[in-house]
């Protein structure tokens, strides 16, 4: 009897040291997940500007928990090419922070170059993964804010209710 009371001790112990190491698994690996969404979306700006030959503008909102990329530098709706709000995929994650301040934008050339080094921050329950990215440092041109991100988040529910309801979150 008193072996299997030790038994059920130990396995308790194991347990209470075991368990909170699996809860945080799913954490990690949605933050996974988020950082190689990321990487991918800023590396398909990238990408775009090259072809396109034109420069491209991210904008960040970590208060909104989304970011947007527009074709050239002025943040207005028409010119849309990339939108994802972090807070309602699957992966429910909070954009947490950048280091870009100020207008949380970063702007990428013609070559696809970033303008200059900057960290992304994405959380989930209270744990947060920063995401470096680095740039060439040159000078930007001016940006001009057309729209808000109430009216940008306007008119991506707009899109996503139009005829091609795919739009909202994919590169557009």
């Amino acid at each position: 009897m008193i072996e299997v009371v030790m038994v059920i001790i130990i396995m308790g112990i194991i347990a209470a040291i075991a368990a909170p190491k699996f809860a945080d698994a799913g954490t990690g690996r949605r933050l996974s997940a988020g950082q190689k969404l990321i990487e991918k979306d800023i590396d398909i700006v990238k990408l775009r500007a090259r072809a396109t030959g034109k420069p491209h503008l991210i904008v960040f909102y970590p208060g909104d928990d989304m970011y947007v990329a527009f074709e050239g530098t002025e943040v207005i709706r028409n010119a849309i090419v990339l939108a994802r709000d972090l807070s309602d995929s699957t992966l429910e994650l909070d954009l947490s922070r950048t280091s870009l301040g100020g207008d949380e934008d970063i702007f990428v050339s013609e070559l696809g170059e970033l303008e200059k080094d900057f960290t992304v921050g994405i959380a989930d329950q209270g744990i947060e993964k920063l995401i470096a990215f680095t740039g060439v440092g040159f000078s930007r041109p001016s940006v001009t804010e057309t729209d808000s991100v109430v009216e940008i988040k306007t008119g991506l529910l707009d899109l996503s209710l139009g005829g091609d309801g795919l739009r909202l979150g994919l590169g557009l």
